[in-house]
């Protein structure tokens, strides 16, 4: 039994000629017995093990998918916010169907207990959750952090274990994370640990933006949308006009493009340069995709002044930035990169209301 890390002293097994049969009991027998770890106490964790963890679901993410980098499939994940009463909340992600019922099953914030989550160090202390997950579980726990939930924990400010980048694609990073741009300099982000990258999130404004690649803003990308390509690796124009990539070994008469550039983003305290991909570039630019820009401004003939609109238009725009940081060489000097992970227009009316409660505990 070396890999088994159950804690329990007795296991059952079920084969082929296990017999269960259905016990109508009154609730006295506890459903399942869980050995919780508070919120706040998952930094002593080591990264890899697996704790007990229940809290209440206070942020439901959207729906995403990825990519597999062991197997190469597609999983659909959502990520949760969680918070107990130790002062602390920390994202977990679901995987599967579950995650495709999130917004139904985690409505209206109710107690979870997670159990044999995996914890990991993915922007700071994230958790990956299996298959054990207990909504409003009958036991003493689920009274008590209702009970805290309802008296004035759901207005409480809580430490983030998670940044917005590790285990929270896609959400808005909450007011209490946020960080000047400056302390990407001042805590030497993305040079604590080359294996490993940091993560921030600021609200600022983009002040200038990189547009003179030659040929456009962005690279070709594989017209095929299955596996593996999914449209994201690169392809070559081959003597005939068509487009060959070597990733999947096809040869497609179209390329489907996909942005990539840099920019300055500032606040009051800092300018940085960021690398924006794809999904950031569109949400910049308020839909347009590079193929779109390219058949207006080079298809049928070169329209510098509409290509270079595109970019005004978008200077000087707030956003709620969350971005990776990570120190790379570039030849023999190192350089610490800054990536747009995810951002988020303002929204002044909610920003406005965050603040001033803010204010009104000072």
């Amino acid at each position: 039994m070396q890999y088994n890390t159950c804690k329990s002293q007795c296991e059952i097994t079920f084969d082929q000629n296990a017999e269960i049969h259905l016990e109508n009991d009154t609730g006295d027998i506890q459903q399942q017995l869980f050995d919780f770890v508070r919120i706040a106490d998952l930094e002593s964790i080591e990264p890899g093990q697996f704790a007990d963890v229940i809290g209440v679901v206070k942020v439901v993410g959207d729906v995403a998918t990825i990519i597999s980098k062991k197997s190469g499939n597609e999983l659909t994940k959502c990520e949760l916010t969680i918070a107990d009463d130790s002062g602390a909340e920390v994202g977990c992600t679901i995987w599967g169907d579950r995650a495709n019922r999130a917004a139904q099953e985690f409505a209206n914030c109710p107690v979870v207990a997670f159990r044999r989550v995996r914890v990991g160090d993915y922007g700071g202390r994230s958790l990956s959750a299996g298959q054990s997950i207990s909504i409003m579980p009958r036991i003493p726990d689920t009274d008590r952090l209702r009970a805290w939930w309802q008296s004035g924990g759901s207005s409480t400010a809580a430490r983030a274990l998670t940044s917005s980048g590790g285990g929270k694609a896609g959400r808005v990073p909450a007011f209490e994370e946020r960080k000047p741009i400056a302390s990407i300099k001042n805590e030497h982000l993305g040079q604590n640990n080359p294996d490993k990258p940091d993560w921030i999130s600021f609200k600022g404004r983009f002040n200038f933006l990189k547009k003179d690649k030659d040929g456009g803003a962005w690279y070709t990308a594989c017209a095929n949308a299955d596996e593996p390509c999914k449209n994201r690796y690169k392809v070559t124009q081959t003597a005939d006009g068509n487009w060959h990539c070597e990733r999947c070994q096809q040869t497609n008469p179209t390329c489907v493009r996909r942005f990539i550039f840099s920019g300055t983003v500032a606040d009051d305290t800092c300018t940085t340069w960021v690398s924006l991909f794809n999904e950031q570039a569109e949400t910049l630019f308020e839909g347009i995709t590079a193929d779109e820009l390219y058949r207006d401004c080079f298809e049928q003939s070169m329209d510098d002044d509409k290509y270079a609109s595109v970019f005004a238009k978008a200077n000087f725009k707030e956003f709620l930035f969350t971005c990776k940081v990570k120190q790379e060489m570039v030849g023999d000097e190192a350089r610490v990169k800054t990536s747009v992970y995810s951002m988020h227009p303002v929204n002044y009316v909610d920003e406005s209301r965050k603040l001033l409660e803010k204010l009104a505990i000072m």
